[in-house]
C-alpha cells in the first residue's frame, strides 16, 4: 500500500471538518478546541508523511517530534471535554499536573539529544510514557463528567444523563481508549517481531481516518453535539423553573443528599419508591427534588431510579448466587417491578436488550 497517498486522502478528510467548524455560527469554545483535535490529527499526518517520503533521518532527533505531538492529544481532548460542560476552561493547582508527561519527556529528549548509542532506548521511553496517556486520559474524563452530576465511580451510564451533548464526548473517550491499543501494539511489537513497524503505521493511519468517519457521523446523525455560537455554551448552566428561588449550588447539594441517601440505604431496591416518599427521606420538598433532577441532571425521578436498577441488575447479574436466575427474575431483585419498564429502561441507559447484555457478559 503507498502509505503516502493514504496520508493525503486522510488529510483531506480532516481539513474538509475543519472547514465547517469556520462557520461564524460555530465559533465557540467547545468547537474551537476541537478544530485543535483535528489540527493534532493532522500534524500526525504530515510526520508520517515526511517520514514515510524519506525527508526524516532516523539518526537524526526529527524522529522524536513526534512524541510531543501525541502527548497533546488525550489532553486536549480533556480540555474540549471540560469546555462542553462548564462553557469555560477552569484552571487550578490541580492542572499543573498535567504538565508532568511533558516536563518527564522533555528530560528524556535531553538524554536522546545527547546520545548515539542509546536514541532508539529513549524515544522508545518517550513512546511508553505518551501511550499510557490514552489510557489514562478517559478515566479523568469520566471522573470530570462525574464530579460534574455529582455521580461517584466510573461508568460509561455518565452520558446518558445528557446524550445529545456528550455524544461526540462519548464517542472520543471510546476512540482514545481503543488508540490506546493499537499505540501500545505499535510501540512495542516490533520489539517482538520484526518488520512490523510499516504495518502497524497502516493501522494507526487509518485508524484516525476512521476516527475523523466516526465523528463526522456523529456530527451529522447528532447535530446538537456542535454548540452553535447563538446557543448558551456550556452544560452547567442550571434551568431552574419560573419564580423558583432554587440555585444551581443547592441543587448540587440536593444531589449529593439524594445520593448518599439513595445508596447507604439501597432504596432503588424498593419497587414502591415514588418521588413523594423519596423526598421525605431526603428532607427535600417533593417540588425542589423534581426541579433539582430536571434542571440539573435533566432526568426524571424514574430515569434517576432505574439507572440504579439498572446498574444493580448488572451487578446480580455476574454474581454466583443468581446464576440460575431468569432475566425477570434479576429485574424484579434489582427493584423493577414490571417487566415492560425493565426493558425500556435497560434499553434506554445501556442500547443492549438484556438478553444481548447477559449473552455478551458470559
Amino acid at each position: 500500500m503507498n502509505i503516502p497517498y493514504l496520508i493525503l486522502f486522510c488529510s483531506a478528510q480532516i481539513v474538509g471538518l475543519i472547514l465547517i467548524l469556520l462557520r461564524k455560527k460555530f465559533r465557540t469554545l467547545p468547537n474551537h478546541i476541537l478544530k485543535l483535535i483535528f489540527l493534532n490529527i493532522i500534524f500526525h499526518y504530515v510526520y508520517y508523511y515526511f517520514f514515510y517520503k524519506g525527508f526524516v533521518n532516523l539518526d537524526s532527533n526529527w524522529p522524536f517530534v513526534i512524541v510531543p505531538i501525541a502527548t497533546v492529544a488525550p489532553l486536549v481532548v480533556y480540555y474540549y471535554v471540560m469546555s462542553v460542560l462548564y462553557g469555560k476552561l477552569k484552571y487550578t493547582k490541580i492542572s499543573l499536573l498535567h504538565t508532568i508527561p511533558f516536563l518527564i519527556n522533555g528530560i528524556i529528549y535531553i538524554f536522546y539529544k545527547n546520545s548515539d548509542l542509546y536514541k532508539n532506548v529513549y524515544l522508545l521511553i518517550a513512546k511508553n510514557v505518551l501511550v499510557s496517556l490514552y489510557i489514562i486520559y478517559p478515566f479523568l474524563i469520566l471522573k470530570m463528567i462525574g464530579n460534574f452530576y455529582k455521580i461517584k465511580g466510573y461508568s460509561l451510564t455518565i452520558f446518558n444523563y445528557n446524550k445529545k451533548r456528550t455524544a461526540l464526548i462519548k464517542l472520543l473517550c471510546i476512540m482514545m481508549t481503543i488508540h490506546f491499543v493499537i499505540l501500545e501494539l505499535k510501540t512495542n511489537l516490533p520489539l517482538v517481531i520484526s518488520g512490523t513497524e510499516p504495518t502497524m503505521d497502516i493501522i494507526n493511519i487509518s485508524f484516525l481516518m476512521i476516527l475523523g468517519y466516526a465523528i463526522s457521523y456523529v456530527i451529522v446523525s447528532e447535530p446538537r453535539s456542535l454548540h452553535l455560537s447563538t446557543e448558551k455554551i456550556g452544560l452547567g448552566g442550571f434551568k431552574k423553573y419560573d419564580k423558583s428561588k432554587l440555585t444551581r449550588r443547592l441543587a448540587e447539594e440536593n444531589v449529593i443528599k439524594m445520593n448518599q441517601v439513595m445508596e447507604s440505604d439501597n432504596l432503588y431496591l424498593n419497587s414502591e419508591l415514588n418521588l413523594s416518599s423519596f423526598s421525605q427521606q431526603c428532607d427535600i420538598p417533593t417540588h425542589e427534588l423534581s426541579e433539582t433532577l430536571n434542571g440539573l441532571l435533566n432526568q426524571s425521578f424514574n430515569d434517576y431510579i432505574n439507572n440504579y436498577r439498572v446498574e444493580e441488575f448488572k451487578r446480580i447479574a455476574r454474581l454466583e448466587k443468581f446464576k440460575n436466575y431468569t432475566i425477570l427474575a434479576l429485574a424484579f431483585e434489582a427493584g423493577f417491578k414490571s417487566k415492560a419498564t425493565f426493558n425500556a429502561a435497560f434499553k434506554k441507559f445501556t442500547g443492549k436488550t438484556p438478553s444481548q447484555y447477559i449473552k455478551e457478559s458470559e
